[in-house]
């Protein structure tokens, strides 16, 4: 997986990952630092995630973190 972009926002960090499977798509995975959560609008991420405040998972639950949250965390 590449990273297209990466950018920091005051309590938010984003990142834009472009897919394996189909590099024409684009990913988003969104960090909230206050939150200590992280998400991915990936389908995979969206079977998994919980109702956190904006649909993240805390960043400690490996369990329902998908394969571009997984791999991007490894640079964090």
């Amino acid at each position: 997986m590449a990273i297209v972009s990466h950018q920091v926002n005051g309590e938010w960090e984003d990142w834009e990952i472009q897919s394996q499977s189909n590099p024409n798509t684009i990913y988003l995975i969104s960090l909230d630092h206050d939150e200590d959560t992280i998400r991915c609008d990936c389908p995979d991420f969206h079977y998994r995630k919980e109702n956190l405040r904006f649909g993240g998972v805390k960043l400690n639950d490996n369990d329902n973190h998908c394969k571009h949250i997984r791999e991007d965390l490894n640079g964090i």
